[in-house]
């Protein structure tokens, strides 16, 4: 049985359809740092992880083909990946990172230190964005609880500035952002490549093709109206890697790699689907 290092947000949810009632995987939900943590100690086969990740822990083989994207298009938000901030990105001083994440971590400072040109100190964060604020100039949230304050407005209507990263990414670059791949070790990738790669795309082929039934599983879990939630899975999260989305990939590394991020400026080799 191989064990599944599963993000807990909705945005990785059709990426898991049928697993769990596979007798060949048990999973184990959780954030999507811990998922990368549980592939770094070894306790879990595979996983989706946050992509910086896959040049972080060793001997892992990234998929290509299959992840958690923002959409290709001009201006697209992704809605789950914000920066609320009490000053203008520009003017942001202090920094708290969401601990949940890892490649967001590093994607909103290369985006306030580069495209807005902020001189900041970066903290962890606490759970609640509210305290978060206390205490800092600007908050990382990422994930339900992103995608839950972004439908519901309420930072906006305090007059907080809301910044949703993939659109800030895409209108800096040109280019979407890839948040997270399929990490598998690679013993286990040797092991099991004769099935595994198309067994995980066709859980996604299946999750796309079930969206309705994920809205009336998680509208009701995010306490969101269903029309929200399906619009989220349609319209706002890409799970099928373009070229442009590998040009994304390359161009973050890259800036990693010159912030200090990353320890080489190359992105991960990925396996490609049969």
């Amino acid at each position: 049985m191989l064990r599944i290092a599963a993000i807990e947000f909705l945005n990785a949810a059709p990426l898991m359809w049928g697993l769990e009632a596979d007798a060949r995987f048990a999973l184990n939900y959780t954030l999507p740092s811990a998922c990368a943590d549980s592939l770094r100690d070894s306790t879990a086969d595979l996983g989706v992880i946050p992509v910086i990740e896959l040049a972080r822990v060793p001997d892992l083989v990234g998929l290509d083909g299959l992840g958690v994207a923002a959409r290709p298009e001009a201006g697209a938000e992704v809605r789950s990946i914000l920066l609320v901030s009490r000053r203008p990105a520009a003017e942001v001083r202090t920094l708290a990172l969401d601990r949940a994440s890892r490649t967001s971590a590093a994607l909103v400072q290369i985006l306030l230190r580069h495209r807005f040109g902020a001189a900041f100190e970066s903290r962890p964060g606490d759970a609640d964005w509210r305290r978060g604020l206390a205490d800092a100039d600007a908050v990382l949230l990422i994930g339900d609880p992103a995608l839950r304050l972004r439908v519901g407005g309420e930072a906006a209507a305090a007059g907080l500035h809301v910044y949703d990263l993939a659109r800030e990414w895409q209108a800096w670059t040109g280019l979407p952002f890839v948040f997270a791949l399929w990490g598998i070790r690679a013993e286990v990738f040797a092991a099991h490549r004769a099935w595994l790669p198309q067994r995980l795309h066709l859980a996604l082929e299946q999750g796309l093709q079930q969206r309705e039934a994920l809205v009336a599983l998680w509208a009701p879990r995010l306490q969101l109206d269903p029309a929200e939630v399906r619009r989220y899975l349609a319209d706002n999260v890409a799970y099928r890697l373009t070229p442009a989305h590998r040009q994304g990939l390359r161009r973050f590394f890259a800036l990693a790699a010159a912030d200090g991020l990353v320890e080489t400026p190359e992105p991960p080799m990925l396996e490609s689907l049969p």
